[in-house]
């Protein structure tokens, strides 16, 4: 049998497949005018947003000179109380981290219990990573708690125990409380969206 015509056939195929192959660019060329639609109009990747309607309460990025803000912030979690206090002691979101929110509750800190009376308190049982914080950091961790605890429906007080026993803890101005804590107790610490008006001026002026 003559294999010249059949190896002469594998040749010229081997010169078309290798044609057909894409060549290592050797510098940089510019892109041909019918493929740059492609990539101008594709989409741009949005920063990833926090979502959900429960809300935990997270320090908002301090300002320079000025005290620090908590900012409420949306999670889906579910509306019970312990539901939010797991989450709020959870690390934070790939969202929230984007947009320098922060949090002052202490790694590890865990959540025993939490139970509401009929009277709008509800006592908070937790371990005791919260007491080695500083002065500030106890009272912004504190606030967390109780702003986060008074989104629950009907609460309206917070008794937060460690490990089972009671604390005198920190109000916003820093004077230690016996009592259960409420939102009065932090006055001007919830960051507002409120813009700063200018002065009216006085009638006389």
């Amino acid at each position: 049998m003559n294999t010249r015509p059949r190896l002469g056939f594998i040749c010229a195929a081997a010169i078309v497949v290798s044609a057909c192959g894409v060549a290592n660019d050797a510098a940089p060329r510019d892109i041909p005018l019918q493929q740059r639609s492609a990539l101008i109009d594709a989409p741009v990747q949005a920063p990833a947003t926090s979502t959900g309607t429960d809300r935990i309460f997270l320090l908002a990025p301090q300002l320079p000179d000025q005290p620090s803000r908590l900012r409420a912030t949306p999670r889906a979690v579910g509306p019970s109380i312990e539901a939010r206090l797991n989450s709020l002691f959870g690390p934070l979101s790939v969202a929230e981290t984007q947009v320098r929110l922060l949090t002052a509750i202490p790694e590890g800190l865990q959540l025993h219990s939490a139970t509401l009376r009929t009277n709008g308190t509800v006592t908070i049982d937790v371990t005791d990573e919260l007491l080695s914080l500083s002065s500030g950091a106890l009272i912004e961790s504190v606030a967390q708690i109780v702003f986060t605890a008074l989104e629950v429906r009907n609460v309206q007080r917070v008794q937060l125990l460690v490990n089972g026993t009671s604390q005198q803890w920190p109000g916003g101005d820093g004077s230690l409380r016996t009592t259960a804590l409420s939102a009065f107790d932090f006055p001007g610490l919830i960051e507002t969206s409120q813009p700063n008006f200018p002065a009216v001026p006085s009638p006389n002026a």
